[in-house]
């Protein structure tokens, strides 16, 4: 009889290790994947709080001390992309094309032009969608002498004219399955309108 129990007894725990095997990969994605996905509502959190941050900084029209020191009433570009940086400080921001275009017509899933992997493009633009139109920079953003190749002309913005902050961030997922079903390069968008608050 206590040999019949311990027949038992090894193969119910054998039956439970086998189980185990079969659903541990299972729980595993499962696991991952919600890492994943709360990673990138985490950045998608960040990201929107930064571009609304940016495009205030973009239109205010108060006297301020930007990063280096200088003081001076109107904003520039570098101005509005250390206010994004500053508060996605997680994520690594460069802009490109400071005044658009935005690639693809602002259209981020499909563009074959995206940020690295895990790291963002900021634009300042106008408010349509491929950041196009003027005007498409800070008030205290000089013209550039001449444009970066494929950029637009700086074209300060005046009075109360809107300007959009646009932010594209490649993530990364670290699954590997999610990589191949999501697609490796997904891009996450923010942006934030606001009028200018300028005095002229």
């Amino acid at each position: 009889m206590r040999e019949r129990m311990k027949r038992y007894f090894r193969s119910e725990r054998s039956q439970g290790l086998t189980e185990f095997a079969i659903i541990a990969p299972v729980l595993l994605l499962l696991t991952f994947g919600i890492i994943d996905f709360g990673r990138a509502l985490y950045l998608y959190i960040t990201l929107q709080q930064a571009a609304n941050e940016g495009a205030r900084v973009a239109v205010r029209a108060s006297y301020f001390i930007d990063p280096s020191g200088a003081s001076h009433n109107w904003p520039k570009n570098t101005d509005v992309q250390a206010a994004t940086q500053g508060h996605a400080v997680a994520v690594l921001l460069a802009n490109p094309c400071p005044n658009g275009p935005i690639p693809n017509g602002g259209i981020a899933q499909g563009s074959p032009q995206k940020p690295p992997p895990n790291s963002g493009w900021v634009f300042i633009t106008d408010p349509s969608a491929a950041g196009n139109g003027t005007p498409n920079a800070p008030r205290g953003q000089l013209p550039y002498n001449p444009p970066p190749a494929g950029c637009n002309e700086a074209v300060a913005a005046d009075g109360n004219q809107p300007l959009k902050v646009t932010l594209w961030y490649t993530f990364q997922p670290i699954t590997p399955i999610i990589q191949q079903v999501v697609g490796n390069n997904f891009v996450i968008t923010a942006y934030a309108v606001y009028r200018a608050e300028y005095s002229n």
